[in-house]
């Protein structure tokens, strides 16, 4: 019965057109919803960085700073007209200067160390850590072992931060900055240097240091903008400056600037003369000796151009594989969605007058499989259809993840051709299993001036979207799967006022043990100022597929935790159920601000949270982790429509589940529908096994009741009791006396 729930019509379905298209912000802001104004961001910008870290940051000559970092966040200040202001010392100092508020933006390499305590961009660049030493014989040293050794690292740096947590047997020097560290080694003071290599290679050359790196090159790990958690605005305008000078090129003009920097060079004339010179020199001291020290030397030499030549080869090897990852689908090897969308532009672009055909493919039992076998079944299914794919004569074939693939061929398409070609038992090992999928078609696509390859994809979705609600095996892209305007107002309307026009009302749960209203459950209601009041099963999934649940959620417990507070309902131990969504649970900040308002709420057993069965079963680890937080935190966790989905008591015992919440489908007609009786009846006897309380919903009549008191269900809801009620409306409720309302059920159970 959670705003999860509801009839998701076709018409609510067509609205995956507007997840690409309406979630920019809105000139005009959400009413505390909406992505930050310009005028919320700090003038001037202050960024703050390592006075010495080159290529990427450091002060020059004449004390300016410089460096490609430095590039990147003077552009991100001009594009909107701003001041940028950057600040630069020792490295430890900069991470702090951000933390304590007095600098706004800071490069960092993301860690979830890190990632506790700021909000990354999106990467702007990918950096690998090495080893370094005085003397080349301690090749490919392996940073899990540095037993016995004296390692310097930069105070305050990732490399410090990892092996903290993970002990290699080595003693950590830390030092001011990279320069530092290479000269503790240099002097003797460590035995062994751990840290970037970009920034050492450049350091080692410009000071002539004679160390080597003795490792290959490992850790790579993404370099971005930091903020400190909780400056949310700047955070997302941030992200949407990164987005856009990439969109604009303008990344791309700053790293071709820096490229000779930033990429390993070979040694120069200048470098091979002054090893020269180094290796004359004992020579002519030496003299007739000299053949024995010459061979040594260039044996030496020989070492140090084969370490020159292994290091090179790795960061091939590391560029060539992050390429790779950059465009293909880990698990299935595919074409990523960026890749295949750039790939089909290329196409079209080299002919214009070739209208393409396209097809979406959503695997849709992957649920079952993860449930019936597991996890990793799933995954082997995914792998066994994309071989499928690519053994078929598609011009391209990709994988967007989640079981959806893309295939483009020259030639229209039928849902019959596609079916026959990929009907097959797939082989898993000890399985022969059939992929159960539907098709969306975009049959010889003519495209305006303005679309790419990315306008067919959202066709695709789309007609995937119908074939799927509709239970066909395919459908084929015609603009009347196009949603109407009165869903594209909705959405517009919410980007312009978010929730100004929505209001909670609360159905009152009986406890039956007691005879009292102890509890009642948050419904959300939108009452349009020209459409009028909006039914939830219209506006729940639309604003589902456009990725703004999240901002509803985080509105109800506002009001709910609120409401508790003003009427003084929660000194009495009255508590406010709130429905999730299973996407809800991905977004790290709104777990935060739920974690935050049970704190603010006392006792936190005031507020549980409702979710649906079937969210249990998207990325059951990373629920069960978010789950057992806010368990911690206070949180009482109820299972929603329970019976409606794949998922059993049993598996649902893997959770910190508190209560199962019967569906409205098995309780409204149980009296008359015997396998409903017994169903209701099982799980009522199982769920107190297990040691679950459990609430029936869509209890509409006296007999209904008496059923559920004599199966000593603990709660009750529905209309029978009181349907949905606005705030003043439930107090008043709260003061009646149920007695008479449960004396004939607990007659009948006598």
């Amino acid at each position: 019965m959670g705003f999860t729930q509801g009839v998701r019509s076709q018409r609510s379905s067509r609205l995956f057109l507007l997840v690409a298209c309406l979630m920019v912000p809105s000139s005009v802001p959400l009413a505390a919803q909406v992505p930050p104004p310009l005028e919320s961001v700090p003038e001037p910008l202050v960024f703050a960085g390592s006075d010495d870290y080159p290529p990427f940051q450091w002060h020059d000559d004449n004390g300016m700073p410089k460096g490609f970092v430095i590039d990147l966040q003077e552009a991100i200040a001009h594009q909107q007209g701003l001041k940028a202001e950057h600040r630069l010392m020792a490295w430890d100092q900069a991470v702090e200067a951000v933390e304590a508020g007095e600098a706004d933006v800071v490069a960092l390499f993301v860690s979830e160390e890190r990632e506790e305590r700021f909000d990354f961009t999106s990467p702007i660049y990918h950096v690998a850590h090495g080893i370094y030493a005085l003397s080349p014989d301690s090749i490919q040293k392996d940073p899990s072992d540095l037993s016995g050794m004296r390692v310097a690292v930069v105070e305050g740096s990732y490399a410090q931060n990892r092996l903290r947590e993970n002990p290699s047997g080595g003693e950590l020097r830390p030092q001011e900055d990279i320069r530092s560290a290479l000269l503790a080694v240099a002097e003797g003071r460590a035995d062994l240097a751990l840290v970037a290599a970009h920034t050492a290679r450049h350091v080692i050359g410009q000071s002539s240091l004679d160390i080597h790196q003795v490792s290959r090159p490992f850790w790579p790990k993404a370099y971005a903008f930091a903020v400190r958690q909780g400056r949310d605005d700047l955070h997302a305008w941030l992200e949407e400056q990164v987005g856009l000078l990439q969109a604009n090129g303008t990344y791309f003009e700053i790293h071709a600037d820096w490229l000779s920097e930033l990429e390993w060079q070979p040694p120069t004339w200048r470098d091979n003369l002054r090893t020269l010179a180094w290796i004359a020199l004992p020579l002519l001291v030496l003299g007739g000796g000299g053949y024995l020290w010459s061979w040594s030397l260039r044996r030496q030499v020989t070492r140090k151009t084969r370490l020159l030549s292994r290091e090179l080869e790795s960061r091939r090897s590391l560029q060539g594989e992050l390429e790779y990852r950059l465009k293909h689908h880990m698990l299935t090897g595919l074409f990523n969605r960026s890749a295949f969308i750039s790939k089909l532009d290329g196409l079209v672009e080299a002919d214009p007058d070739w209208s393409p055909t396209i097809a979406l493919i959503q695997l849709v039992n992957l649920e079952q499989l993860i449930t019936a076998f597991s996890y990793q079944v799933a995954l082997e299914l995914q792998r066994a259809f994309g071989r499928l794919l690519e053994a078929q004569d598609f011009l391209l074939v990709g994988h967007f993840g989640s079981g959806l693939f893309a295939i483009a061929t020259s030639k229209p398409l039928e849902g019959n051709d596609i079916v026959v070609r990929l009907t097959e038992p797939l082989n898993l090992g000890s399985l022969d299993l059939d992929p159960v999928y539907v098709v969306g078609i975009v049959n010889e696509a003519s495209l305006e001036e303005d679309d790419g390859a990315d306008e067919l994809i959202r066709r695709g979705i789309l007609a995937v979207a119908m074939a799927r609600d509709a239970h066909r095996r395919w459908v084929i892209y015609s603009t009347d799967l196009e949603p109407d305007i009165d869903d594209l107002l909705l959405l517009q309307d919410f980007h312009r006022h978010g929730t100004r026009d929505m209001f909670l009302e609360y159905q009152p749960q009986l406890e039956i043990e007691t005879g009292r209203v102890r509890a009642a459950e948050a419904l959300i209601r939108w009452q349009h100022p020209t459409l009028g009041l909006i039914s939830p099963g219209r506006f729940i999934p639309m604003l589902e597929q456009a990725g703004l649940t999240h901002w509803i959620t985080r509105w109800v417990i506002e009001e709910a935790s609120e409401m508790l507070r003003r009427t003084a309902l929660v000194a009495s131990g009255f508590r406010v159920s709130i429905n999730l969504a299973p996407q809800d649970l991905m977004e790290p900040d709104l777990v935060d601000f739920i974690a935050q308002s049970l704190a603010a709420t006392m006792p936190a057993r005031s507020l549980w949270l409702e979710i649906t069965e079937t969210g249990f079963i998207h990325d059951p680890s990373r629920i069960r982790d978010v789950l057992s937080d806010l368990h911690v935190a206070g949180a009482r966790i109820s299972v929603d429509d329970f019976g409606t989905g794949y998922a059993s008591l049993s598996y649902m015992s893997e959770f910190p589940v508190d209560e199962v919440k019967l569906d409205r489908t098995f309780v409204g007609d149980m009296l008359t529908n015997d396998r409903h009786y017994l169903i209701v009846r099982s799980t009522i006897a199982l769920a107190h096994e297990l040691g679950l309380t459990v609430t029936a919903e869509g209890v509409e009549d006296e007999e209904t009741l008496q059923a559920l008191v004599a199966m000593n269900c603990n709660n009750v809801q529905g209309f029978y009791l009181s349907r949905p009620l606005r705030e003043e409306s439930l107090l008043a409720f709260l003061d009646r006396d149920m007695a008479e309302m449960l004396s004939g059920a607990t007659h009948s159970k006598e």
